[in-house]
């Protein structure tokens, strides 16, 4: 089952991966600004097409290594470590790929002058904010409470606990390190998802401060998609935020009442996999469909600010005039935090802080 799982995740991973520069806007390639102008330009279609097939074609070969070793190896650890290394030599070759390409692109757009000719414009739509359909903060109340009525059921249930509670498991499923039972070690877990859960609010709330970008030429249709990807990604953290709760639930119980495992002891990780990667292809496919279409060139003298000077590599966000937290990523699925922004290190920071002192002092 161990080999199922990876192979599921891997074939989900993989083909996020090829699909990346289809799914983001056609104004930025591999990070780099594009003015509307351009974005039919050869070269772009070239480099994605050429991203595409070679990730592709490394994520097979990858993937028949991972198959034939697997059945070579006779350790359960050092076949998940295995695994688990043939996912990250893949997301490897694939930022590997997307810097050698973000090099190329911005050299091109230097040569050719993209947007030197061009008015800078920023546009602002006032009745944006009130369209906005992101999940409201009482859709996350509900793990919140979970996690505080399993601490105090933990507290309550000590006596019948373990002298050594389960405080780490392996790719099987199977709890592979334990710890001298104490209040602190029988409650940590429902304290990590706490944590946890806290950092998902405390994202999706800033998501949703963050502000709302559009197109300059392409007012309306950039607006559906900025609502639209908002929206969708507030219930793809939202269901993350339940997945980990019914997971770390399920193990916290497994401590209290160690039978309960038995026989399906991977089956809580493999819904937990199935519901993140389910709802981030959903939220793929979602931002597919609403991502603004251009059929050709505009003809126009303006296009949107060029904020490629706060991108680092396309890829680190740092922008002290912008008062968002989290922006959308011009590579990849999803959003990342403005560096600049202090605010992003008590939404992240502090939640995070917490956990590395509770995993010191309890795991």
């Amino acid at each position: 089952m161990l080999l199922g799982v990876f192979i599921s995740i891997y074939i989900m991973t993989l083909v996020l991966q090829m699909i990346v520069p289809f799914i983001v806007r056609e104004t930025i390639v591999f990070g780099v600004t594009v003015p509307d102008q351009h974005i039919k330009h050869p070269a772009l279609a070239d480099v994605k097409k050429r991203y595409a097939q070679i990730v592709g074609g490394t994520g097979v070969v990858f993937l028949i290594v991972m198959i034939i070793s697997y059945n070579l190896l006779t350790s359960e650890s050092i076949q998940g470590m295995f695994l688990l290394g043939c996912l990250w030599s893949l997301l490897t070759v694939s930022m590997g790929l997307y810097w050698v390409y973000h090099q190329k692109i911005s050299a091109l757009k230097r040569q050719e002058q993209w947007g030197v000719n061009l008015k800078q414009v920023r546009a602002v739509d006032l009745t944006a904010r009130s369209r906005d359909e992101m999940l409201p903060w009482s859709f996350f109340a509900v793990p919140l409470v979970i996690s505080g009525f399993l601490i105090i059921y933990t507290i309550l249930h000590y006596d019948q606990m373990p002298a050594n509670i389960a405080v780490h498991w392996g790719p099987s499923g199977e709890a592979d390190a334990w710890k001298s039972k104490t209040y602190l070690t029988a409650i940590s877990l429902p304290l990590i998802m706490l944590m946890m859960q806290f950092m998902m609010w405390g994202i999706t709330d800033s998501i949703k401060r963050s502000a709302i970008k559009i197109a300059v030429n392409r007012k309306e249709e950039s607006l559906e998609d900025q609502l639209k990807t908002r929206k969708f990604m507030s219930w793809q953290i939202l269901l993350v935020s339940y997945a980990i709760t019914v997971l770390l639930t399920v193990l916290q119980f497994s401590n209290i009442y160690p039978a309960m495992t038995v026989g399906y002891k991977l089956l809580p990780l493999f819904v937990f996999l199935v519901v993140v990667v389910g709802s981030l292809l959903i939220y793929v496919v979602k931002k597919r469909k609403y991502r603004v279409r251009y059929e050709k060139n505009i003809d126009s003298q303006v296009m949107d600010v060029d904020e490629d000077r706060y991108w680092k590599g396309g890829l680190i966000y740092m922008n002290r005039q912008d008062p968002s937290v989290f922006v959308e990523k011009r590579f990849g699925v999803g959003w990342t935090m403005n560096l600049a922004n202090p605010r992003g290190y008590i939404v992240i920071g502090l939640p995070f802080l917490l956990l590395l002192l509770i995993s010191i002092f309890s795991l």
